[in-house]
């Protein structure tokens, strides 16, 4: 589990049985319509934007301008929480022009916020870290240091992505002080300075964890146990719980660990299904590492099935898929463990990426301006108070674990060279593509071959050269239907004529044209190489990477992104 799926969720969903027709909501009060948005946004995302448009048509009618925003910015979170990241990004731009053509400067840093944040996901950690200073910059210009203090968590937790835990570190350190040396008044109440101490606290005793440095982890976990429930905001309490369940995680104290886990989303229970998917994995990886591999399968199998991971959102599933891999090769289902130990490596290797691209953003930039300018800012007399909701900084507890099958990939890796070699031999030696993968069937779907003329054989082969040229073969919705169709025959005779030519199923003459055409094209086309597997899949007429994998590997023996990776130094 990364980044984006190890939010911990502060907050408890409100249910209501609230409906209102379209002239009804107009005589609620925003706080009213506000219930509902809330009650519906994780459940019916239709009705929550229904709410939501409300709110923003009577933020118009009263000129409000800051009621309206409101009003688009819960549209945005409904598709966050719904993980319709594309929309929640788009309208996370409209947010953003909102706030600053009407000069809202508090809500334009408001819109930065959401914005940085799904950036990893939707679009590049450059993007990401171009809103978060675009977000520090502006809370300097205006003064405020909460959202100073959050656009520089922000990207610690980048730095943490690149692996430079100690930069990480030290920002958050800064932080702390800060925090702790704030003065307390009728805005930053008690209560919310403990909250906070308690979340950034957390956060380093984490970043401490990934670093290997658990003695300051536990040292972290002792200054956070003085707090209370009563001394904290609502759910803040579970950061405590949760950090003392990874110590005793990492100190392999299983029992304790699990106790701790179920403690700590007993406390703050929810049925969001991010929530869900990290008590899965906080639960799964328990019994793994206590060797309770069937319990760990139901509970990590379960936890995925219900979550259904989008494709966006892969990247960040390394760990989980690590663990499911783990339990299944130790109960002896080793197909299983080599299905998700294959996501494992093409995630890990995402993120690898993701991790790269970071650290190279950073080492471009001028660390000496850097040092300078967090210097500066804490060292800056407190101007103004403003409240911030600090699960923000709850959004920035990053678990980097890197756990490898060392052994194992090793040894697939020499297997997998040989492999590579003998099929870059094919490749050289053909003077067609389709002379690369030429499978033939043992048992064909028509062997009798009579019925069909020689006119009619040679009408159908003449069909399938020109739909070969046309590269027809790579649309999803090439079937023996619609190929019949196309040549004017019927698929009886066009199964036995491509049968009886090339020695195989209709399926087959298909998909060996398809990995033909994406073995060569992957050869030669260096953008396509960098293109995901999903998106070569659906290149090359698959509607899943999983089909496409399946096909590649059991025509080349090779995974794709194997075949990728190698075929780079060759091409």
């Amino acid at each position: 589990m990364r980044y984006y799926l190890l939010l911990l969720l502060s907050f408890t969903m409100t249910t209501s049985s609230f409906s209102q027709t379209e002239t009804q909501w107009e005589t609620l009060s925003f706080d009213a319509i506000r219930d509902s948005i809330t009650a519906y946004r994780f459940t019916d995302v239709d009705k929550a934007k229904q709410a939501a448009n409300a709110y923003i048509l009577k933020g118009q009618q009263e000129g409000d301008k800051e009621e309206e925003w409101l009003g688009m910015e819960a549209i945005a979170r409904a598709y966050y929480v719904n993980r319709d990241f594309k929309e929640a990004n788009e309208q996370g731009l409209k947010l953003l022009l909102f706030a600053q053509e009407n000069k809202l400067p508090k809500l334009e840093m408001r819109s930065l916020v959401f914005l940085g944040d799904l950036q990893m996901i939707t679009t590049s950690v450059e993007k990401q870290l171009a809103y978060y200073h675009q977000l520090l910059d502006l809370a300097e210009v205006e003064k405020d240091d909460i959202y100073r203090e959050g656009a520089l968590n922000k990207i610690a937790s980048v730095y943490s992505i690149s692996g430079d835990y100690k930069k990480a570190i030290q920002i958050r350190k800064k932080s702390l002080e800060y925090y702790k040396t704030k003065a307390i008044d009728t805005t930053y109440t008690e209560i919310k300075r403990n909250s906070a101490l308690v979340v950034i606290q957390s956060t380093l005793a984490q970043e401490h964890i990934q670093a290997k440095q658990l003695d300051s982890a536990k040292m972290y976990a002792d200054n956070i146990r003085k707090y209370g429930l009563k001394d904290l905001d609502s759910c803040n309490i579970v950061f405590s719980i949760m950090l003392d369940g990874e110590i005793a995680y990492q100190d392999k104290k299983f029992n304790e660990a699990s106790k701790k886990y179920k403690k700590a989303y007993s406390v703050c229970p929810s049925d969001y299904d991010l929530a869900l998917i990290n008590k899965a994995y906080s639960l799964g990886k328990i019994e793994v590492g206590a060797k309770n591999y069937v319990e760990a399968i139901r509970i990590l199998q379960q936890g995925l099935d219900d979550y259904k991971v989008t494709t966006a959102e892969e990247g960040f599933m390394q760990d989980y898929y690590e663990k499911l891999a783990e339990a299944y090769k130790n109960t002896g289902d080793f197909e299983r463990a080599s299905y998700y130990f294959e996501k494992y490596l093409t995630t890990q290797e995402e993120y690898r990426k993701l991790g790269d691209e970071a650290k190279q953003l950073f080492v471009s930039e001028e660390r000496a301006t850097f040092k300078s300018e967090f210097e500066t800012l804490t060292a800056e007399k407190e101007r103004k108070q403003s409240y911030l909701n600090y699960i923000l900084l709850g959004g920035s507890v990053v678990i980097l674990t890197l756990l490898f099958f060392l052994l194992k990939f090793y040894r697939n890796k020499k297997a997998d060279e040989a492999k590579f070699e003998a099929l870059l031999a094919k490749i050289n030696a053909a003077n067609t593509p389709s002379e690369i993968i030429d499978t033939k069937d043992a048992v064909l779907e028509e062997k009798a071959t009579s019925d069909v003329s020689p006119e009619v054989t040679a009408q159908i082969l003449e069909g399938l050269k020109k739909l070969e040229e046309k590269e027809y073969f790579l649309k999803q919705d090439c079937n023996s239907y619609n190929v019949a169709k196309k040549i004017n025959t019927n698929t009886s005779y066009l199964s036995k004529v491509i049968n009886s030519h090339y020695g195989k199923n209709f399926n087959t003459y298909i998909n060996d044209l398809r990995i033909n055409y994406a073995i060569v094209r992957l050869k030669n086309d260096v953008f396509f190489r960098s293109f995901s597997i999903q998106a070569i899949a659906e290149e090359v007429g698959y509607k899943s990477a999983d089909s496409f994998t399946k096909y590649f590997k059991k025509d080349t023996g090779l995974n794709p992104s194997f075949y990728i990776k190698n075929i780079k130094n060759v091409a």
